[in-house]
This record gives C-alpha cells, sequence and structure tokens, in this order.
C-alpha cells in the first residue's frame, strides 16, 4: 500500500505498526516501540509517513508540538471502508467497517439453500452485489471485501468445498467468483475462524493469548489461539468440532456428528425468531453433550478460556446451565475453576466483522507473500 521508493522490510514494519494500532484502538509511539520491538526513532518516523499520508490521525488539543509528548493516534476512519460477508446454512450478512474497525452498516437476508449449486452461487452474488450498491453509495472508497465461508473450505483457493448442511455448496470458488463481480481485493476464511479473530480483537477474548472460540449457529464449529497466534492446522482445516463422532449405540453406523445433534438446524429452532422455542428434554441433552466437548477442548489444549457464540448459548439460553453443569462435573478438577466459560460479545454480525478484519490482515500483511 506504500510507494514503490519503501523497501519491503519498511513496509512490513508499516503494516505491524497499523494493525497494533487497529488492535489497541490507538497507541502512543513509545508503547508501539516496546510491544513490538522497532527502535523508537524508526516508529517516529514510520508513523510520521502514515500521518503524511492519511492512514492515521493524531489526538491532542493542538498546544504541544507534535509527537513531542507522545500524543496518542489513531487510525483514520475515513481513509475507507472494508466490506465483510458471511454464509451460514440460514443466513447472509453483510457489513461495512471503517478503516478503524467500527462497523458502520450491515444488513443480512435469510438463506433458504437451493437444491442447485448453480442457483446457491446465484443467491450468494445477488446479495452480495445488492449490498455493496448500497455501501458504494455511502462510502467514497471500498478497499477490499473479505468472505467468511461455511463448511470444509480450501483457504489457499478460496472454495468451499464441502458443507454437510448444505449440500450444493460444493466445489464453489466463492472467492473468485465475488472478486470478479465487484473488482475489489478479495480474501476468503472458515466463518468461525474469522469470527474468532472479531472476538479476539475487540470482544470477550480481547485480553487473552490462548483461547478456544466454539460457536453453535447453523452448524458447530471453532476457532483456535494459541500464544497469541490463530492456529489452522496442518493442512488449513482445524477446530471443526461439527465433524466430531457423537457415539448412539454400539453400531457404529448409528452414530452422528456434533452438528447433527446439537446446531440450530439438527433441534429444529431459529434463535432469531421471536416465537423460538426448544423443548426441555433436548436443551438439556443438547447442553450436556455440549458441556462433555467443552470438557475435552479444556483437558486437550488448557486455554485461558471457551468463548461460546451464538443464539443457542447465551448465558439467558436454554443451554447454557446443563452445558455448564456438565462442564464443572467432567472436566479435569484442576482446571474446573482456571478454564474461563465465556459468553461471546459481538452478536450475530460478528463473523463477518471478523471477514472484514481478515480483508484489513490481507491488505497489509506482516510477511513477505510472493517469491
Amino acid at each position: 500500500m506504500a510507494g514503490a521508493h519503501i523497501s519491503d522490510s519498511e513496509n512490513l514494519k508499516r503494516h505491524r505498526l497499523l494493525r497494533q494500532i487497529r488492535r489497541l484502538g490507538q497507541a502512543r509511539r513509545l508503547e508501539c516501540s516496546r510491544s513490538l520491538r522497532i527502535s523508537n526513532a524508526r516508529v517516529c518516523d514510520l508513523i510520521q509517513q502514515m500521518l503524511d499520508q492519511k492512514l492515521l490521525i493524531e489526538d491532542g488539543d493542538g498546544s504541544e508540538r507534535r509527537g513531542r509528548k507522545g500524543s496518542p493516534v489513531r487510525l483514520n476512519p475515513n481513509y475507507g471502508h472494508l466490506v465483510g460477508f458471511d454464509v451460514e446454512a440460514k443466513r447472509l450478512r453483510l457489513v461495512a467497517t471503517n478503516f478503524s474497525g467500527d462497523t458502520v452498516w450491515e444488513t443480512h437476508q435469510k438463506l433458504i439453500p437451493p437444491a442447485d449449486r448453480r442457483k446457491l452461487i446465484d443467491v450468494i452474488l445477488s446479495f452480495i452485489d445488492k449490498g455493496l450498491r448500497e455501501i458504494r453509495g455511502r462510502f467514497r472508497r471500498v478497499l477490499g471485501i473479505g468472505l467468511a465461508a461455511n463448511g470444509i473450505i480450501d483457504v489457499r483457493r478460496g472454495v468451499i468445498l464441502h458443507y454437510d448442511l448444505v449440500p450444493a455448496a460444493r466445489d464453489i470458488p466463492l472467492r473468485d467468483l465475488v472478486a470478479g463481480q465487484t473488482n475489489l481485493p478479495c480474501c476468503m476464511d472458515n466463518n468461525i475462524r474469522v469470527l474468532t479473530l472479531a472476538e479476539w480483537m475487540r470482544g470477550a477474548a480481547q485480553h487473552l493469548h490462548t483461547f478456544v472460540c466454539l460457536a453453535v449457529r447453523s452448524g458447530v464449529g471453532a476457532g483456535i489461539v494459541m500464544d497469541g497466534k490463530l492456529y489452522v492446522g496442518s493442512h488449513g482445516f482445524a477446530a471443526e468440532p461439527g465433524y466430531t463422532p457423537v457415539t448412539f449405540g454400539q453400531d457404529a453406523r448409528q452414530w452422528k456428528h456434533l452438528h447433527n445433534v446439537v446446531s440450530e438446524i439438527a433441534l429444529g429452532v431459529d434463535v432469531e425468531a421471536a416465537d423460538f422455542k426448544l423443548s426441555v428434554g433436548k436443551a438439556r441433552r443438547a447442553g450436556e453433550l455440549l458441556g462433555a466437548y467443552l470438557a475435552t477442548i479444556a483437558a486437550l489444549l488448557d486455554p485461558q478460556a471457551i468463548v461460546l457464540a451464538g443464539g443457542l448459548v447465551r448465558p439467558d439460553g436454554p443451554l447454557w446451565d446443563p452445558m455448564v453443569r456438565v462442564f464443572r462435573q467432567t472436566v479435569v478438577p484442576e482446571l474446573a475453576d482456571r478454564v474461563q466459560i465465556l459468553p461471546a460479545r459481538l452478536g450475530p454480525y460478528a463473523a463477518a466483522i471478523g471477514a472484514a478484519h481478515r480483508c484489513f490482515e490481507m491488505l497489509y500483511p506482516v510477511e513477505v507473500t510472493g517469491a
């Protein structure tokens, strides 16, 4: 994003600064220097460049010389806007965020997945096209679009490989289709992985370094942050709890996947509907299964916390009490009071917001990506 006269090394330092300031909301030069281990003089020079380019703005009352007394800087919210899209089995969502990461526009649409692959693609592209027309009419400069996709996806190629809950979602090159239609830089990632990123940036996990975010929505997904890094696995398919086997009887052919037992689709509910109801027996069974799964996560990873997202697992929802009860009963005793169970904070648009965050990371990478 910088001029050609700036080296790759300097660009990466600029990008690290931008990400740090965006995450904190605002920051002082010395604070950035210490946390990023870049010399204070270098930080001051890079920040001055970005102030001149309007990427950053400086807070202060104007009574002091710029930067001399540590005036905090923050991203210029009006530099440009980022779009985030989220597709799940029952809904489509679209958001626009400003350059600082604040959500400034949002919309959604119920999805009744068609049986035909081509029709599913048309529904998705039509929804994005309609929303983007409104976004471009409101905001001067759209910088890019991030896609949060469901199911098993190939992040490198930007392809939805398959999704059990939507049979038509198979071998869909969504990233290239959206990039071709919108003429915008475009990236794609797993929807719960970017939901995890959003909760880490601005939500319940903001001050954590090792945690798991488990989302129970149309399906069941998760994201893992280990030692301050989002974990994707050796092949890019880490954290797919929806495919965890749940045993029913002695015959393995009767076993089901977790998302076929505890998701909104499995339970036959729409948590966003005004008349949302779930029987006590179903809620108890689903909550107990999830509680046991949380205990497994805690024993396997020993995270600081497990963040729970989705309308079914709100603290005031029908699954929360049996879920927490079974977690406390079955978890390793030494972890019972150490692994926190936290409700997510960002609500139903979190994955779309996370997709916009991912787009920012694509535009401002901190590692050399080319040969």
